[in-house]
């Protein structure tokens, strides 16, 4: 017998991709991201809330 004499088997054939799992997946991961880049570039902001801002030449020398 010669090793290509058998069947051939695709591993793959029961796979399948669930779309609406992986739409709702990648939307979720979106927002987190949008989400945390909000929160990075507004949390300088939020943390100097009603502190004066000092003068870039006002140093203590």
């Amino acid at each position: 017998m010669s090793p290509g004499a058998g069947p051939t088997v695709d591993p793959d054939a029961d796979f399948f991709y669930d779309y609406g799992t992986l739409r709702i997946g990648g939307l979720v991961f979106a927002g987190v991201i949008v989400l945390l880049s909000v929160f990075l570039l507004t949390g300088n902001r939020l943390r100097r809330c009603g502190k004066p801002k000092g003068k870039p030449g006002d140093g203590e020398n």
